[in-house]
């Protein structure tokens, strides 16, 4: 669990599984989520595939909670690969869209590079987002990614084809901005999470 600013990042818990249906259903939400506004998911499907998922230790799902009214408002995943003895999270989240438009998105992506690059020790973090969702790469590129690439004509979407838009971050180039992305985005709470979450006054 990590608590960081107005959020609670928790593991899935088979009771969230309700608000899960209810967003994997969701027009809006699937639409800038996944580029798939036609998704169909029966309720039997998010429980087996929650039933799988959590046994892949490659996967780590997180509910986001809002603390202030203990309410469940989106989902997030960190999927862990190794290639070439590089260590990646690719990283994806979406939220209900009642709580679109007010900087939590990017409160949730400090969180998963916060859990990425501070707890797992991992080499870089990466996300995609298909073309059309300019808040999705705007969240990214201030939280300190930058635009990689894109595959190009792959998601097929109201009649067209859409690219997908690739972007990654460096820990080197996390670390290097840490305290002041962490002091932007959650402002005054910035003081106290950064001296929970700091290892200069631990002892060996």
């Amino acid at each position: 669990m990590l608590e960081i600013g107005p959020i609670i990042l928790r593991a899935w818990e088979k009771r969230d599984l309700e608000d899960v249906h209810r967003w994997e259903n969701d027009f809006d939400v699937m639409l800038y989520s996944r580029g798939k506004p036609h998704n169909m998911v029966s309720y039997e499907n998010v429980v087996d595939y929650y039933e799988e998922e959590r046994k892949n230790e490659r996967r780590l799902h997180y509910i986001i909670v809002l603390k202030e009214r203990d309410e469940n408002i989106g989902t997030a995943v960190i999927r862990l690969k190794d290639w070439s003895f590089v260590k990646t999270g690719s990283l994806g989240t979406y939220l209900d869209k009642k709580y679109w438009n007010r900087g939590i998105g990017k409160i949730v992506t400090l969180a998963l590079l916060e859990i990425s690059f501070i707890f797992l020790n991992l080499d870089r973090c990466e996300a995609g987002s298909i073309e059309y969702n300019k808040r999705a790469h705007k969240v990214l590129q201030d939280c300190g990614f930058k635009f990689v690439g894109r595959h190009r004509k792959s998601g097929y979407v109201f009649g067209r084809k859409w690219d997908w838009y690739f972007f990654d971050i460096l820990k080197e180039e996390y670390l290097a901005q840490r305290e002041e992305l962490i002091k932007k985005l959650i402002g005054k709470e910035a003081e106290d999470y950064l001296k929970r979450v700091s290892f200069t006054e631990l002892k060996g």
